[in-house]
């Protein structure tokens, strides 16, 4: 009789259109496009924050004449010539308030007098830096940095030192970075907690939209009574439904799979992005599988947690309003499995979904712990199992099917 119900219940729902659209059409069509569209306009806004001509007011010039004609001669920059003097703080930050200049560099009011002495100077910038996408601070400190190189260079000089010296005495010891990890491991670790981020929302969505037509749905239809007189047990009943949730849960879990993989080949092929090609082909199949066998018992525990909730709610809205608060408890643990310093051990293996999450970063990774790996595997069975127990009782219970 299970078989009977899960082939029923997937018919109908297989017939619902809106049904295909959560499990097909948003995984491998919809989010991409979005997550897509959003990158392409954010890339954008950068570049053209960081392209864009600045232009600036240098108070205290006369101070550093050099220094003025290095700024003028630099591209992306362009001088604002004030009607008149500007020389107090107020009029700097009105400047910059009122939108005529992107910044006012205030040059050390005794800077040659402390330069001739070989004493440090102390310069201000004055900008508005409420802008995430805000250049800047980085332009300005660029040219900056290359003037300080030429003031140190010209009194390496002076003292008799050879152009090849310098870096030595500025800079005795450089330090070259040698990365150990290889590529898979560290690929797996960046990767990792993204793909947990989006796999386990996706999974949960498509859980909830078949458990609320499949509970609460069928409350609104009247079909619900003649499933519950027909001759099969509740614990069967449960399980054709669940089963048939599972599969739409799971098959958007392989759809963000196969979505992430697709439109990865298709980027790196149409844009020669190296990156993403060496992406694509260092994150195996074999460890794609194993990260979706590890979803398994927590698909089963959405199911069972958003088909009891369906089948207590009295309609479709109600049922809707109750599993609202359900994606911030799938995402607060997310994030913990995404901040640094946060790695698999026995303690984390312990906390719900923050253990999934980290278990698919290892198994990216390669080289996890197979006894912790099953130890989550079964542990999240465990809890499933008791969950799917307690559907089975809450579906025998009148004062919840007929409320």
């Amino acid at each position: 009789m299970i078989k009977a119900i899960y082939f029923k219940e997937l018919k109908e729902l297989i017939r619902d259109k809106k049904t295909l659209v959560f499990i097909i059409a948003l995984p491998l069509f919809i989010f991409p496009a979005l997550f897509g569209t959003i990158t392409f306009f954010a890339a954008k806004t950068v570049k053209q924050e960081q392209t864009r001509v600045l232009s600036y007011y240098i108070a205290n010039a006369e101070q550093a004449p050099a220094f003025v004609k290095l700024f003028n001669d630099e591209s992306g920059f362009k001088a604002y010539q004030p009607e008149q003097g500007m020389t107090s703080k107020a009029d700097w930050e009105t400047l910059v308030r009122s939108g005529k200049v992107d910044f006012v560099l205030e040059v050390g009011n005794v800077f040659a007098k402390r330069l001739s002495e070989h004493q440090q100077s102390e310069w201000h910038l004055h900008f508005n830096n409420a802008e995430l996408t805000s250049s800047v601070w980085r332009r300005v400190n660029r040219v900056i940095k290359q003037y300080n190189q030429q003031l140190t260079s010209e009194k390496l000089n002076a003292l008799g030192l050879a152009q090849e010296q310098h870096q030595g005495l500025i800079q005795p010891i450089h330090l070259v970075k040698v990365d150990i990890a290889k590529a898979k491991e560290s690929l797996g670790t960046k990767l990792g907690g993204m793909i947990s981020y989006i796999l386990l929302p996706l999974c949960l969505m498509g859980a909830m939209y078949p458990a609320i037509d499949l509970g609460a749905g069928e409350k609104e239809k009247g079909t619900l009574e003649s499933l519950l007189i027909a001759p099969v047990t509740s614990l069967e009943l449960v399980l054709g439904k669940m089963l048939t949730i599972m599969t739409t849960s799971f098959l958007s879990g392989v759809m963000a799979l196969v979505s992430l993989g697709l439109w990865g080949f298709i980027f790196a092929q149409a844009m020669a992005v190296e990156a993403v090609s060496k992406v694509v082909g260092t994150l195996g199949l074999v460890d794609l599988g194993l990260a979706l066998i590890m979803l398994i018992p927590l698909i089963l525990f959405f199911s069972a947690l958003v088909l009891s909730i369906s089948i207590y709610a009295r309609s479709y809205k109600e049922a809707q309003n109750y599993m609202a608060p359900l994606s911030f408890l799938v995402f607060a643990p997310l994030i913990i499995a995404m901040l640094p310093g946060i790695n698999l051990d026995w303690q984390w293996a312990m906390v719900p979904i923050t253990n999934i999450a980290l278990a698919i970063k290892e198994i990216l990774k390669g080289g996890f712990d197979w006894a912790l790996i099953s130890f989550i595997w079964l542990g999240q069975l465990l809890v499933s199992g008791v969950l799917v127990a307690f559907t089975a009782i809450w579906f025998r219970k009148e004062a919840v099917l007929f409320r």
